[in-house]
């Protein structure tokens, strides 16, 4: 593939990203009323804990902080990438109990790039990736970091499953997610209406944890999500894998797959498996496109 194609193909894809991020410009915009009840939980708190102690706490500058703190981090995610992405990858990696590879897991990872750059010689290995210990054959990606199961470095599908990562990794989808994180001060479940005494005060601190915007938008959000799973499986399709990433799909994820009630405006993360194998094996790579520039 030459390199007025693969800038073609890099056009076509950051094309897509656009939704993402009206749709995240509204759930900044929905994060404001979150931002000001937290101000106002920590105004309170402070001024309390001030008129209790007598201590002479800087109550203002405090609650700013508390309030626009996570939505200042969580635009910084998106727009300064190089600044938060490999913190927010190392934290990915020890939150979730990731390790480091070893020799052959890490000679794995690197045969399964070398066989997508005979594609496509501009393909970029992460710069920060790590193994989950699991015997599955996932990978995901965040920020600017990659998780790799350690069954998937022992099964033949490795490249596919990477190279549809590296399709989230190359668009803003990784950075999407971790943005999206960032915006929440703590997850909180949804508060059920008992017990009624309750209820204003529970209500009060899911809408400022970031919650309540998140779970309003969460079906807006899971069908974009969906969307850019097609997109992933394209772009490792235009990267050779599309038979492969359709075997793949056909033998982990379809035996377990289930019906879902209104799955269109469901809050599913993934679209139905069948259809991803439809086409990716239906996929032709434009083999013209380079020729004609």
């Amino acid at each position: 593939m030459n390199t007025t194609n693969t800038n073609k193909i890099g056009a076509r894809f950051a094309a897509l990203q656009a939704p993402g991020v009206l749709l995240y410009a509204a759930t900044v915009a929905g994060q404001l009323v979150a931002a000001f009840a937290r101000g106002l939980i920590a105004t309170i708190t402070l001024e309390f804990i001030s008129w209790i102690s007598g201590w002479p706490i800087p109550v203002e500058p405090i609650a700013l902080v508390i309030a626009f703190g996570p939505l200042a981090v969580s635009l910084l995610c998106l727009l300064a990438p190089p600044l938060m992405a490999p913190i927010n990858g190392r934290w990915w990696e020890m939150t979730t109990g990731g390790r480091p590879p070893e020799q052959d897991e890490q000679e794995a990872f690197d045969n399964a790039i070398s066989e997508l750059q005979e594609f496509d010689p501009n393909v970029r290995a992460p710069r920060h990736w790590f193994v989950a210990e699991e015997p599955g054959h996932n990978a995901a990606a965040y920020a600017a970091s990659m998780r790799v199961d350690r069954g998937l470095l022992e099964s033949p599908y490795a490249a596919a499953t990477i190279g549809h990562e590296l399709g989230h990794l190359r668009t803003s989808d990784a950075r999407l997610t971790s943005a999206l994180n960032l915006l929440l001060l703590m997850p909180m479940e949804t508060p059920t209406i008992r017990p009624l005494r309750t209820l204003p005060f529970r209500g009060l601190f899911w809408i400022a944890s970031g919650q309540a915007v998140l779970w309003f938008l969460g079906n807006a959000w899971e069908m974009y999500w969906r969307s850019r799973e097609f997109a992933a499986d394209e772009y490792a399709a235009r990267l050779g894998q599309g038979p492969a990433l359709a075997n793949s799909l056909e033998q982990t994820s379809l035996p377990y797959e289930r019906s879902i009630q209104r799955m269109r405006f469901s809050r599913a993360s993934h679209p139905y498996t069948k259809p991803r194998i439809a086409k990716l094996r239906a996929f032709q790579p434009d083999r013209t496109a380079g020729d004609q520039e």
